[in-house]
């Protein structure tokens, strides 16, 4: 069997049409365009034909797959007491993805139901960082579906990983853009991946344990500043439609602890409202949106007087170390 192999990645040379680098195949794109070689029609040019008699030879057909722009669907998968899982599927063209799959008794069913549909493929898993409850899934789901691509943070320990990212970095898998965002804190190789399909949708967010509805994540491995550069330098300058699917369920406790700080805030108490009846249903409340969290998440708005006044500090990066101080003891 052949594989391609970069400094931390090895995938078999089969699955190699679903993970072609954008740059690459633009560079093939650019030497089949290029007419820097043929001659100039200026000056008249004699040509000398050969007539054969052989049969002409048959041209083989490519076998690359024609895509459609990827048509994405979201299923979500409870695990563990409040996490997610998630796949995303895109309709058009059969693909899967799972991102963060930490529990393989959860996740391993719903594969199997979506596998089952004709001419679906499973291509791969995306891991934000490597907590067990996000990461712990990867060595079964791999002995039970071999082959995958496994992508994970490089300075993180990620079982099974077969692809080390870093920030900056854009590949496909299929017809899917994978956008590979640093946002170090919570763990210091965490990542987020803006996945991205139909460019008349939204884009996804899958921000792991970085950025939760109504809240933020623990400073485990990082500092106020890094989770002040991950909202407001990196979530926060995506567009702002883009859906936001957080890694745990912890939107009640969150909206409570955002009342009170910002008590008088309508947009905080109709999310109450809304996530309590949800819940009720055992419905999840996520995903919510960029623009959504920026008029009820405290920690999106350490800008705004009324969070500065609730928490003190005498700059962003100090109101959002006290905004996440108050939450940590908040009960």
């Amino acid at each position: 069997m052949f594989f391609w192999k970069s400094a931390a990645s090895a995938v078999p040379h089969r699955m190699w049409r679903h993970f072609q680098a954008p740059a690459r195949r633009a560079a093939g794109l650019g030497l089949l365009r290029s007419n820097a070689s043929l001659p100039s029609m200026r000056h008249p040019m004699t040509v000398h034909a050969h007539f054969s008699t052989e049969a002409p030879r048959k041209v083989k057909k490519s076998k690359v797959p024609q895509r459609s722009d990827p048509h994405l669907r979201v299923r979500l998968v409870p695990m563990f007491d409040d996490n997610y899982g998630f796949l995303v599927i895109d309709e058009a063209n059969q693909h899967v993805v799972a991102v963060d799959p930490a529990q393989p008794s959860a996740m391993i069913p719903v594969l199997e139901e979506e596998l089952s549909k004709p001419g679906r493929e499973f291509l791969g898993i995306l891991t934000t960082h490597g907590h067990a409850d996000h990461c712990g899934g990867n060595v079964a789901i791999v002995d039970k579906f071999p082959d995958l691509l496994v992508a994970g943070p490089h300075n993180e320990v990620i079982p099974r990983v077969t692809k080390s990212l870093k920030g900056g970095e854009e590949f496909k898998i299929g017809a899917m853009t994978i956008e590979v965002l640093a946002v170090p804190c919570h763990t210091k190789g965490h990542l987020a991946y803006l996945i991205s399909g139909d460019p008349s949708t939204p884009p996804l967010l899958f921000p792991g344990d970085t950025l939760f509805v109504g809240g933020c994540g623990r400073f485990f491995e990082g500092t106020a500043e890094n989770m002040y550069h991950a909202l407001y330098e990196v979530f926060l300058h995506l567009p702002k439609d883009t859906k936001v699917y957080c890694g745990h369920e912890y939107t009640m406790a969150n909206l409570r602890f955002a009342l009170s700080v910002d008590p008088t805030n309508a947009a905080v108490r109709d999310k109450i409202n809304w996530a309590k009846l949800r819940r009720s249903k055992n419905l999840p409340t996520i995903p919510s949106t960029l623009r959504e969290e920026m008029a009820y998440n405290p920690f999106l708005r350490v800008h705004d007087d009324v969070i500065v006044n609730a928490v003190g500090g005498t700059d962003p990066v100090a109101v959002l170390a006290n905004l996440r101080r108050k939450k940590d003891s908040f009960i």
